[in-house]
């Protein structure tokens, strides 16, 4: 089913303001969902951020987790950055003044009080300052999200040096070993010859996570099965496991991937963001991951 053919609600809330606008899918208005639970049944919420530049339309076109939605009985939110970005704790010109905090934070209360959404399973993704934005989030308000999944994002040098996590959340990263726009052994962040700070390195993103959700750092890696025979892209899947009253962090690493969600379209030219890979259904792994974990 293409997006087209399924109904969404865009929700206008004000923050700071300003207007924000976010594509919503209720999946209760749904018959393959709602046949199989009563209305006010709570529901997970899964929301979605688009990267720099990008749009709620976008977001969907990329993940579809509208069909997934539809099929597992879950709320998708996609909310909308002030001028296609969020404010994810890069100090950049014209984000500053931009409180994506606490219009999330606003956001998700607005949600719980209009749909039976289970406060226990709100979850959070994103790709490029989408997955910063996920990321920063999760570590600034905690008793919120119960996991969170960063796609063609690993952990920018602000947020490395200057942030503790509120605490243990779980997370699974998506990266591509050889993405041009966030250095998988770090460096700084250029898209088309223009520069958006630094990132560290993939390693010490993931231990970054493992330490605060006090997870095991020895991990455990597996490569996936091949998915499509004709691409030449590789997926190996680390786990650190969590430790006692700790949360865990998995990261599946594309080798040969670009700055992309894997299985998604090729959002922008090949030659700027590397590969997209066949090897991994992204949003497929993500939901599985999100599904996994809630809050106690």
């Amino acid at each position: 089913m293409s997006t087209k053919e399924i109904v969404w609600t865009n929700i206008e809330l004000e923050c700071s303001s300003r207007k924000r606008r976010t594509l919503f899918f209720d999946c209760r208005c749904d018959a393959v969902s709602s046949s199989e639970q009563t209305l006010d049944s709570e529901r997970p919420l899964l929301i979605a951020f688009h990267g720099g530049s990008g749009q709620s339309e976008q977001m969907e076109k990329l993940t579809g987790f509208m069909n997934l939605a539809r099929q597992k009985n879950f709320f998708v939110a996609y909310p909308e950055g002030v001028n296609r970005h969020w404010n994810d704790g890069r100090d950049l010109p014209k984000r500053r003044e931009i409180d994506d905090v606490e219009f999330l934070d606003k956001l998700i209360d607005h949600l719980r009080q209009s749909f039976p959404i289970d406060a226990k399973r709100v979850y959070a993704c994103g790709i490029s300052n989408g997955g910063f934005f996920a990321q920063y989030f999760a570590a600034h308000v905690p008793g919120v999200l119960a996991a969170v999944a960063s796609v063609a994002a690993t952990v920018h040098e602000p947020m490395y040096k200057g942030v503790k996590p509120a605490e243990p959340v779980p997370i699974l990263f998506v990266v591509g070993k050889d993405d041009p726009v966030v250095p998988f052994s770090g460096g700084q962040i250029e898209l088309a010859s223009r520069k958006a700070g630094f990132v560290v390195s993939a390693e010490d993103s993931f231990k970054y996570w493992a330490s605060a959700n006090h997870a095991e750092l020895q991990f455990v890696e597996t490569e996936l099965l091949v998915l499509q025979a004709d691409d030449p892209s590789r997926v190996l899947k680390r786990t650190y496991p969590a430790g006692e009253s700790g949360k865990p962090v998995v990261a599946c690493i594309v080798e040969g991937g670009g700055h992309a969600w894997p299985m998604g379209w090729q959002f922008y030219r090949e030659r700027y963001i590397g590969k997209t890979s066949q090897q991994l259904d992204t949003s497929r792994e993500i939901v599985e991951f999100f599904f996994q974990n809630q809050r106690g």
